[in-house]
Order: structure tokens, then sequence, then C-alpha cells
């Protein structure tokens, strides 16, 4: 059947061109209904998992010049993003900018493509990205504000980075955008703790039931992490931090699990099953978790580093740039 067709084009009938344009737009649509995609704007969302970045690879590769490229481009990236594979996403989205630099996906691409680099601990590459969106989009500070203040912060921009939520607060009340402002004002909070001593607190550790407060953890460099055994994003995170603990445990490095679940089997099966030998604390009241609310946690994941005198030195870090800051830290005795 494909000869005959190929023939009709030889002839005039069928030109090759549009014969690949239709096989290109035949295997999209095939590849859409695998990854079940919907659309929504300038949004696109699918099924994610290695097996399916395959078949967009696949199909990319198969039709270099066709005009889909631009959806499966979007899916490649979304899909990298969405396994929180961080340090494979900036290219990722990089691609999808430099082959449609006008795609209507342009600016959720170069806001991810700034999240991720931060989230792979290279903020001083995500600073650059995340400063032209807010020039770009002044009047849209929402988009970018959480991330371009962690990047200022990690940066070792922290009065920059005070002034910067300072007048976005102002802004974003005086624009009436009181509604979007909570979502982003819980990240501030954190970042303002950057520098400070940690929160007074005092509980019992969850099975050692021994008490841990910041006095208890003075003189070690100390992760408080929230996170629950439900929470996808904090699953992914604890390959790396089991490695970070087991590299720097011996020098002084502490991990305080602050778990938001409301069922403590599920969180001893986690425990025991993964082998996270470090501190826990549960209570089983979720988001009312005592020290979740004392820390204005909102989501998870969601942690403090802490210096060997109690200071707050990062916070939300994730993947390489927890072991970054634990291997700074560790070595100031």
């Amino acid at each position: 059947m494909r000869a005959w067709v190929t023939s009709l084009s030889i002839a005039g009938i069928l030109p090759i061109s549009q014969l690949g344009a239709q096989d290109a737009k035949t295997d999209y649509g095939k590849l859409a209904k695998e990854l079940e995609v919907r659309e929504l704007s300038t949004l696109m969302f699918a099924k994610y998992n290695d097996v399916n970045i395959n078949k967009i690879e696949a199909f990319l590769k198969k039709h270099p010049k066709a005009p889909e490229r631009e959806k499966a481009l979007y899916l490649r990236a979304y899909s990298i993003w969405s396994l929180h594979r961080y340090e494979e996403a900036p290219p990722a989205y990089a691609s999808l900018l430099k082959e449609f630099p006008e795609t209507k996906f342009k600016r959720i691409a170069r806001i991810r493509e700034a999240g991720a680099y931060l989230f792979s601990g290279q903020a001083e590459k995500a600073l650059p990205r995340l400063q032209a969106l807010q020039k770009d989009y002044p009047d849209r500070p929402e988009m970018y504000a959480r991330e371009l203040a962690y990047a200022l912060s990690r940066c070792d921009k922290q009065e920059e980075a005070l002034a910067f939520m300072n007048r976005i607060e102002t802004e974003m009340l005086l624009a009436q955008k009181d509604r979007l402002l909570p979502r982003i004002k819980h990240h501030f909070d954190m970042v303002r703790m950057v520098g400070k001593p940690l929160v007074e607190f005092k509980i019992k550790g969850h099975r050692s039931g021994k008490e841990v407060s910041p006095k208890t953890l003075k003189g070690k460099v100390v992760l408080v992490d929230f996170w629950a055994t439900w929470c996808r994003p904090c699953i992914a995170e604890l390959p790396q931090l089991k490695a970070t603990h087991d590299k720097f445990s011996k020098a002084g490095f502490e991990i305080f699990g602050v778990s938001l679940d409301d069922n403590r089997a599920n969180l001893d099966r986690m425990i025991a099953g993964e082998k996270l030998n470090w501190l826990h604390h549960y209570d089983g009241r979720k988001w009312k978790n005592e020290l979740a609310v004392r820390f204005g946690v909102h989501s998870v994941p969601a942690n403090l580093m802490v210096d060997r005198e109690g200071i707050v030195r990062g916070v939300n870090l994730r993947g390489k740039a927890v072991k970054e800051m634990v291997a700074k830290l560790v070595v100031n005795k």
C-alpha cells in the first residue's frame, strides 16, 4: 500500500512532503491517544513514565521537521519534569524554546526551565532566567516570585531577597491580587527564616520517645524535613536523602523527618522498608501537625537546613542541593 501511495506521489498526484506531513499527523494522533493527552489552553497533561518518554523520543526521531514536534517536545519536557528528573528538565525545555521560539508553551517552559535549575541545585543558572521573566512579565509576579526569592537567597543575596519579597507583597495587594498572595507568602515566610535561629519547639521523637528540640540538635548539621508517605515528590527525594545521610552522618549530619501522615502503620512500614535511619516525628494530625503549624508548612516536601549553631542556612532544598549544602556545613566545626 505504501509503495502504491509513493508511486502516486512521484506521479504528482500526492506530493512526498504532504505524505510525510500526513504520517506525522497520524503518528502524533496515535501518540497522544496512548499518552492520554489533555490540552488546556497553554498547558498539556499526559501520562508520564519512562516508556512514554521513549515513545515521544521515537516520534521526534522519525519526524525531524514536523510541526507536531512542538507538542511532542513539550510533552517530553513535561514528563521529565513530572518525574522530578530536574537535572534533565532544563535542556528538554531549552530544546522546545530553541526550535519553537514563539511556542504557545513559551511562558510555562521558561518558568519550568528556571525552576528545574533551582530544584537541581543550580540557583546561579536559575537566577538570571527568573530575573528575565520578571522583566518580561512585571505584572505577573505570581508566576515566578517564589522561585526568584529562593534563587536570590541561595545565591547569597538574602538582603535582596527580603527587599524583593516585601515589594512584591505590597504590589500584589495594591493590584488587588490578595487572593493569589497566600500561595506565595508561605514560601516567602520560609525564605525569611534564612539567617535566623531555628524556631523553638520541644517534642518527643517517633518510636524513640526521646526529646527533640533545637537544644538537643545543636552541634549537628540538621535537615528538618517535612514529608509524607502519600507525597510522590517526597518519595522521589528519598534516595538522595539516604545517600547524603549515609555519607555525612558520621561527620555530624542528622535528618529530622516530620511526617504529615495520619496512618502510623504506613509510616512505620516506610521507615523500616526504606531504612530511614534518622530522627522522626509523628502526631497523626496531618496539616495540623504541631511543627507544621509552627513552621508555617502548607505543602510538602518542605525543609530547613540548620547549621551547628542552630541557624537556618537554607530552605526547601531539593536533590543535590541538599548534599552540597551539607558538605559545606559539616566542615565548619
